[in-house]
């Protein structure tokens, strides 16, 4: 042992030890929960094995769902993720899980759903990202419910700044471009990020945000009721809706004895 500091050595999934120098700080603890916390606790590692789901992923490819992350940082948690054989580097340089990375899937699919559900409220102002939103919902078009061709979609975010960004969609590929593409608008989608944010992450359904005026579509009939199928939003958006009824419930109830209404929580 290496005094107090290092309580014992981490043996990773890979069968080596990891961390730097062979070690990671560890909690001094025998137990899987703190192991974990060791394993996945440090900055940006969790959003990492979060970008994964959708892998193989080039390192551009990570790094553009990570914004604020430094590239160095980034390479260095890719590294420390292969060391712990989370996830192994392709011949053609993209990341991929191993087995063991594979097995994080419903882990961390159940621990988002516990936030949607019991943590998740509006979007903070600093979260409200128009790229990532559209990198978000890219990955969860039905693309078995697209028309065959291409079809063009403008989102248009009003505010200041303005900003527009478009989605070309295709029965085998989605694509988000931040430039105008050039090519003929099928639909446009306006409506605030807040707004959108919250249709795909589930607290307010499509047809609720349309009836109150937060998002409008404009476009060809076809593209206006097709959007509505397209568009499959977040795999938490179950859970999200669930937890958003049950503060509006609580907040009633609470109203109802004189108490304000909570905070933080849903």
């Amino acid at each position: 042992m290496a005094g107090d500091r290092w309580k014992f050595e981490c043996r990773t999934a890979s069968g080596r030890p990891s961390g730097h120098n062979g070690r990671v700080r560890s909690y001094g603890q025998y137990c899987p929960v703190a192991k974990a916390a060791e394993l996945l606790g440090d900055r940006w590692t969790l959003l990492i094995i979060r970008e994964m789901l959708y892998g193989p992923l080039g390192f551009t490819a990570v790094e553009r769902g990570l914004p604020g992350i430094s590239r160095s940082v980034l390479s260095s948690r890719l590294r420390r993720l292969q060391r712990d054989g989370i996830i192994e580097r392709q011949p053609d340089g993209r990341y991929r899980f191993t087995t063991a990375g594979e097995a994080l899937r419903p882990v961390v699919h159940a621990l988002g759903e516990w936030v949607a559900r019991w943590v998740l409220s509006a979007p903070a102002p600093s979260e409200l990202d128009p790229e990532l939103l559209m990198l978000f919902i890219s990955r969860h078009v039905n693309r078995d419910a697209l028309p065959p061709g291409r079809t063009v979609i403008q989102f248009e975010f009003p505010g200041a700044p303005a900003r527009r960004i478009w989605m070309t969609l295709e029965p085998d590929d989605v694509s988000v471009c931040l430039n105008d593409p050039c090519l003929p608008i099928d639909l446009f989608v306006t409506s605030s990020v807040s707004d959108l944010f919250e249709v795909y992450m589930g607290r307010r359904t499509l047809a609720a945000a349309l009836a109150e005026g937060r998002v409008r579509l404009d476009g060809a009939r076809a593209a206006v009721r097709g959007f509505h199928r397209w568009m499959q939003w977040s795999s938490f958006a179950n859970a999200a809706r669930a937890g958003a009824a049950t503060g509006r419930h609580r907040a009633t109830h609470r109203a109802g004895q004189g108490a304000p209404p909570p905070t933080g929580w849903r």
